[in-house]
């Protein structure tokens, strides 16, 4: 995920930019100053003087990134380079309304910082991946979030923390920490998330894409199996019910594979389901029989993303790919290409995250590193120095 790239700063860099070279020069200078890039050699031109190069610098500034899943919270810690430094992961307290939510938030983002020993004017903010529906800066009603209404969870953590917050849907956040991971080897392809719920996010032509209210990526109920269960929206086996962890986990309980568990309780199913995973794994037909069945499901899906958005690749993830990856990569990748109606054009790649469980929050991380720099010069606001 490195991006300490390096770049020339002379007249070629002024063209680029469409800026002069004096207020190029200008920019350089402050962010100097600022302790975020640092002078890396010079390099021959093709005409005029050799150009002074300049390289980022990791620790000149940091993001936290924080991902809220029912089940557990995980938060990283970005440096300017985009390299997580370090990471932790908290069981999501599960009691009715966000009060303690947002106390363990502002725990586990405290304790992450000061064990780094980084001085807060360092840190450009905190950025959010949550499960939507989000509304400008609150999240309205998440189904897997008992009791939480219409919470303004930016408000109150900038509230509490004393930091900017930047709030993204958690299926948006990952497909932008992928896009980040990428390098730019990822242009049109879906990111299927697989937590405690299911959903996608969608970049096409390298941006990421947000819809009306910026909750894009709702598929849960497109169907996996048109045999399947029959769902409350009155589909069949619609995926937000065939192959939510906790439909796997119930279904292994009936079968007898897995003691009974309290299917209320988000972060003993994740623990269930990595038992299930475990067992198929393992050549457990019956537990591998539950599993391949919500794969299948997956690839459909995948598919019809791949059919209608014109994709090339289905990235899979979320907090339970770890456990779902090794079947799951076996099964779904020929379905999913057997689906595509332009496979005499081009083919589909079905492959899992290179971000681990850890994609959201490092998508959330990048969104607040994105704000404060940006690739594209029309996006290149210097703010003035406090006094002038």
């Amino acid at each position: 995920m490195a991006v300490r790239r390096v770049v020339g700063h002379g007249h070629a860099e002024a063209r680029r930019t469409g800026l002069s070279g004096q207020t190029v020069s200008n920019i350089v200078r402050r962010l100097v100053d600022a302790g975020l890039i640092e002078p890396a050699g010079r390099a021959e031109a093709d005409t005029g003087a050799r150009r002074t190069m300049f390289r980022v610098v990791p620790q000149g500034q940091y993001s936290v990134g924080l991902h809220i899943d029912p089940a557990r919270m995980t938060l990283v810690l970005l440096n300017l380079a985009g390299e997580v430094e370090d990471r932790t992961s908290i069981a999501t307290p599960s009691t009715d309304g966000p009060q303690d939510v947002l106390d363990a938030i502002v725990g586990a983002v405290t304790d992450l910082v000061a064990r780094r020993r980084i001085p807060l004017l360092r840190i450009s903010g905190l950025g959010v991946s949550t499960p939507g529906p989000i509304l400008a800066d609150s999240v309205v009603g998440p189904p897997n979030l008992r009791g939480w209404g219409v919470v303004r969870l930016r408000d109150e953590l900038e509230k509490r923390l004393g930091l900017p917050v930047v709030l993204e849907k958690d299926t948006i956040a990952a497909a932008t920490g992928e896009l980040w991971a990428g390098g730019g080897t990822l242009s049109n392809f879906a990111f299927i998330y697989l937590g405690t719920g299911i959903g996608a996010g969608i970049v096409l032509g390298g941006e990421v894409m947000r819809g009306a209210s910026d909750n894009l990526g709702e598929i849960g109920h497109l169907s996996g199996d048109p045999d399947g269960t029959e769902c409350y929206c009155g589909g069949r086996g619609c995926i937000a019910i065939t192959c939510a962890p906790v439909h796997l986990v119930s279904a292994a309980i009936d079968a007898g594979l897995l003691p009974q568990a309290d299917l209320a309780d988000h972060l003993a199913v994740e623990t269930a389901l990595g038992r299930l995973c475990a067992l198929a794994d393992g050549g457990d037909e019956r537990a591998t029989a539950i599993v391949e069945k919500s794969a299948r499901a997956i690839a459909r899906a995948g598919g019809n993303l791949a059919n209608v958005l014109d994709l090339d690749t289905i990235v899979l993830g979320g907090p339970n790919w770890s456990a779902l990856s090794a079947i799951y990569l076996r099964v779904a990748p020929p379905i999913t290409a057997s689906l595509l109606t332009v496979r005499d054009v081009h083919t589909v790649d079905v492959r899992g995250t290179t971000l681990g469980e850890d994609g959201g929050a490092i998508g959330a991380a990048s969104l607040v590193m994105s704000t404060m720099a940006s690739a594209r010069s029309e996006h290149l606001l210097v703010s003035p120095r406090r006094g002038h």
